[in-house]
């Protein structure tokens, strides 16, 4: 048994090593197109020895930051997933190669070799890491599974399953199921879905006790103490919560950034707006403009502005109502195409210029529907003390589908990692996925 499990450890560090390798060789097959690109011929022996001296050192950092991004261990990454993961870890190594090149050789390595090469890099590796991962979950054994949570719960719980897992049979159990040494035989992992906290701790010490991955959906409990720190005061183990609160000097790089963007975004999209407008008036009249009250942080309300997509007073019948269907009956033709685009939100770039909101984190909501998430959902309000985003985590990471809890599961845990590099792939991630449409 022992000699099996050796041998299994040894096929999967092959595996990795043969990856890495590859890696290491299509980076100096782009930054190789790179040089061609800059000097239309082979670059001078000047610029090539600059280039030797620094490829150690960025071969080295291509590794850590690819093994950091999960490039790998993506079993469980999904397709956008591996994507955002590729091009966050190419534009991070370039820039952590950029200024290796200033301590190193200072002088010979064009600057524009970088920019060539990343854009070189990001397709080459994003079709080598997609058709790899492509085979390894061909190729990959099947698990066992077991679902717990209540019966209606089952089918759900197994569709994330397939996500995480790449072949997979299922044992299903409810809360009442006794756990017994039975219902964990041959088990490789354990997914839980709504189970109160006193009935799931079985099921994760028995998981932790035979080192299986286990997942479980949150509850409030959860999403609070997630990261928190383990600390003492005198022999007593504590917890200890870090602030939601976005550093001082990180707000005030992170606010310059939206300024820029979002002026940039007007004036270069200004033929696109009036386009659409034109759009929007040829199709269903005016206004072309909407503006709605939705609340930023702290709890305060602003006018939300975004292109029309619904007919003139769509809510005089209805009243205040959740809309995320491109196929509600109110929606105009042309909204349809709006929203399935994302192209109705470009407006809110003056939301963001003006400061009622940021380029990333959580979406505004309407003040009536606040008001009954707060009473529905204990961690509901904690996103507000953030400042809200034309893209975030739960518009990422969710769908259209994702219940409230969930949306401000994602918001919370957001607001409590918030980093640079989390913006950077949040922003990525829209972009594929607007791509894809």
């Amino acid at each position: 048994m022992r000699q099996v499990t050796g041998l299994r450890h040894f096929r999967k560090r092959s595996v990795k090593m043969m990856v890495a390798l590859v890696d290491l060789l299509l980076l100096n097959f782009s930054n190789t197109v790179a040089f061609w690109l800059r000097f239309h011929a082979w670059p001078p022996a000047y610029n090539w020895q600059a280039y030797l001296r620094i490829l150690p050192w960025e071969s080295a950092s291509l590794l850590i930051v690819f093994y950091v991004y999960g490039l790998y261990h993506y079993a469980n990454k999904t397709s956008t997933e591996m994507k955002s993961a590729v091009v966050t870890a190419v534009i991070l190594n370039s820039f952590l190669t950029l200024a290796l090149t200033y301590l190193i050789v200072n002088i010979g390595y064009p600057r524009s070799v970088f920019l060539i090469s990343s854009v070189v890099q990001i397709p080459l590796y994003g079709v080598w890491h997609l058709l790899h991962r492509s085979y390894m979950l061909r190729s990959a054994p099947s698990v066992a599974v077991l679902v717990v949570g209540p019966e209606s719960e089952w089918g759900d719980l197994t569709v994330r399953a397939g996500q995480f897992l790449p072949s997979i049979t299922i044992r299903t159990a409810t809360p009442e199921t006794p756990l017994t040494d039975a219902l964990m035989d041959g088990i490789g992992a354990v997914v839980i879905g709504r189970v109160a906290k006193d009935e799931r701790e079985p099921y994760l010490l028995a998981a932790m006790a035979r080192s299986l991955p286990c997942l479980w959906t949150p509850d409030s409990y959860d999403v609070l103490v997630a990261g928190a720190e383990m600390t003492s005061l005198g022999d007593a183990p504590m917890f200890s919560l870090a602030a939601f609160k976005v550093r001082h000097g990180s707000a005030v790089f992170k606010r310059a950034a939206d300024v820029v963007i979002a002026l940039l975004g007007l004036v270069a999209g200004l033929p696109l707006y009036l386009a659409i407008g034109l759009a929007i008036l040829l199709d269903s009249g005016r206004p072309v403009l909407f503006f709605q009250d939705r609340v930023t942080a702290g709890g305060r309300v602003f006018r939300l502005v975004k292109f029309r997509t619904m007919i003139p007073n769509a809510e005089a019948s209805t009243g205040p109502v959740l809309s995320a269907d491109v196929e509600d009956p109110r929606v105009t033709r042309l909204g349809r195409l709006l929203r399935t685009t994302h192209l109705d939100e470009l407006p809110q770039l003056w939301n963001i210029l003006a400061g009622d909101m940021s380029l990333v984190g959580p979406r505004p909501e309407r003040p009536v529907f606040v008001d009954d998430f707060r009473r529905d959902i204990a961690h509901y309000d904690l996103r507000h003390l953030t400042t809200p985003g034309l893209t975030g985590l739960a518009q990422v990471a969710g769908t259209y589908r994702s219940s409230a809890e969930e949306k401000a599961t994602y918001d919370v845990h957001y607001a409590k990692t918030w980093n640079w590099l989390r913006d950077l792939n949040i922003i990525i991630q829209t972009l594929l996925q607007w791509g894809r449409r």
